[in-house]
């Protein structure tokens, strides 16, 4: 009854508790239990041939073994790695990119990066923008983060290398004025027939306006009268922060466009 192997994704896991879940392509969800001994008991039976440390979005192979409590759904055991298509995604992408955006995460004792994009998660290893860069990420859990990875054609052993905090504060006020519909104040730095780049010295990112925002004659000979030098307000209606980009409107917040 328990020696058929199924497939299933980590979704969720406590390393410094040993255990996790996983989501089963025969719709169940099962618990795991990452002990030293079951890791023994795993090897003595030949369910594994190495050890294996589970990570959110692996997809694994496993079988079930009767529950402790006879009245509890069995658990699964012996679990092999397979892939993690997040993991593999992310990889493709950094070869395209300069650096990536994820947020910082720790589990048990370890720093983790859950990239922002396709939400892969992978393991931080090196930090030299602090000299104490445990203190220092210990105090940005949860903030976005800028990073590169190691090991590009492959996607199992990928770690994260953390190259710098982007403005935390200032996008969540960047977030903050989307949400209450408030213009920001930007300079006009370049602009053509199609668009107009300003700084939004506010948080140092860069944000575009699109002619496209102007529906109207009047909005359309508003818009082609701003020059270059000019401070002028929009609303941010969309944050891209791997390019470092806002999105502007002219005329209308984003909670008029929903």
């Amino acid at each position: 009854m328990f020696a058929e192997r199924l497939t299933g994704e980590v979704v969720r896991f406590f390393p410094d508790k040993n255990y996790g879940f996983i989501k089963a392509t025969d719709g169940n969800t099962y618990f795991f239990y990452q002990s030293e001994l079951n890791y023994q008991a795993d090897f003595e039976e030949g369910l594994i041939l190495k050890r294996y440390e589970a990570i959110i979005g692996d997809t694994v192979s496993f079988v079930l073994r009767p529950n402790y409590r006879p009245d509890d759904p069995p658990i699964a055991a012996g679990l092999i790695r397979m892939i993690n298509y997040d993991r593999l995604r992310m990889v493709e992408l950094s070869l395209k990119k300069e650096y990536l955006v994820g947020t910082l995460k720790k589990l048990g004792n370890d720093f983790f990066v859950k990239h922002r994009e396709t939400g892969a998660w992978v393991k931080v290893v090196n930090n030299s923008l602090h000299d104490d860069p445990q203190s220092w990420m210990e105090e940005r859990i949860q903030f976005w983060v800028k990073f590169r990875i190691n090991y590009p054609k492959g996607e199992e052993k990928v770690c994260a290398h953390l190259i710098e905090i982007p403005y935390r504060t200032k996008v969540q006020s960047l977030v903050d004025k989307m949400e209450r519909a408030e213009p920001i104040v930007g300079k006009v730095v370049h602009r053509s027939n199609a668009g107009i780049t300003v700084i939004l010295k506010e948080v140092f990112i860069n944000g575009n306006l699109s002619i496209k925002c102007a529906a109207t004659e009047e909005e359309k000979s508003h818009f082609n009268q701003i020059k270059v030098g000019d401070l002028i307000e929009a609303y941010p209606i969309a944050l891209d922060l791997e390019k470092e980009l806002v999105k502007l409107d002219l005329f209308r917040p984003l909670a008029q466009k929903e």
